[in-house]
């Protein structure tokens, strides 16, 4: 199954450096990128992604608030420099945490998580 991902962070190195990650990682591609956090919770009920990369620190609109405007959210892969987030991120039902800037195989095993939690609601339906 390839998953359908986007990516929302107001900084460009690290929506290039999530591109490259997402480039390098088997049955994940990245459709869309957001620099704007509000465009960006525009694109998840437009894009529809399996998966949605999210900053935290954006200005106007920030990644907890993404999460918590969310009727039917993607899989949420929390993306941030700021480690004071991890727990409202997990709280909030991310799948994961990743402290910038994210490093090749702790992605990897992000996604994989994703693909499992998947799997398993595929098994259970």
């Amino acid at each position: 199954m390839k998953l359908r991902a986007i990516s929302i962070d107001d900084d460009p190195t690290s929506i290039l450096m999530v591109k490259q990650l997402a480039d390098k990682t088997e049955n994940l591609e990245l459709v869309n990128t957001y620099q704007d956090a509000v465009k960006g919770a525009a694109g998840i009920i437009l894009d529809k992604p399996d998966v949605l990369f999210l900053d935290i620190e954006m200005p106007e609109f920030n990644g907890i608030e993404i999460m918590r405007s969310l009727m039917k959210p993607p899989k949420i892969i929390v993306i941030s420099g700021n480690p004071n987030f991890k727990d409202k991120a997990l709280e909030l039902n991310a799948v994961t945490f990743i402290s910038k800037p994210p490093e090749e195989g702790e992605f990897k095993r992000a996604v994989d998580k994703v693909r499992d939690i998947f799997n398993q609601e595929l098994a259970n339906a």
